[in-house]
């Protein structure tokens, strides 16, 4: 039994099987010819590898290597107060510059975001609150780079 597990693992190696959950491509912080730039933070690491979904396709007339950098400036802002003065409602706002830098130049833009949320009672569902909004940040803020990015590259 145990020869013909061997073999059979041996046969899958030689077709080119590769296991689903195998590094990819996009893992090295590579999506197709675009290289994605690490990004400071817990929300850099998130916007970064929501980048790297969003280019996976790639982007228009970029067909040689090129480097996206994103500088990102984060922060919480309290909106509403209870007559206690807690928070009672709060928004994540983010502002990233970026720069996509190819052989023939480069392009350049800025894209802002906000997710709200309704702060909890309890100050652990608080904390959970603010980082679901900062993720939903980010994943808003990768789709507007790359959307602008597309428009920018499909013009020009």
């Amino acid at each position: 039994m145990k020869y013909i597990l061997l073999a059979l693992v041996m046969c899958l190696s030689a077709c080119g099987f590769q296991p689903v959950y195998a590094p990819s491509a996009g893992a090295a912080g590579h999506s197709g010819y675009i290289t994605v730039e690490p990004i400071r933070g817990r929300s850099g690491h998130i916007l970064r590898k929501a980048l790297q979904q969003e280019l996976a396709i790639g982007l228009p007339n970029v067909t040689q290597s090129a480097r996206l950098s994103v500088t990102l400036n984060e922060q919480l802002t309290r909106l509403a107060f209870k007559p206690d003065g807690a928070a009672s409602r709060s928004s994540v706002i983010a502002n990233a510059r970026y720069a996509l830098a190819k052989n023939s130049g480069a392009v350049n833009g800025r894209v802002n975001v906000e997710a709200s949320f309704n702060v909890p009672d309890a100050p652990y569902a608080d904390i959970a609150a603010q980082t679901g909004a900062s993720d939903r940040a980010m994943r808003m803020l990768a789709k507007r780079i790359v959307d602008d990015l597309r428009i920018q590259l499909s013009a020009g």
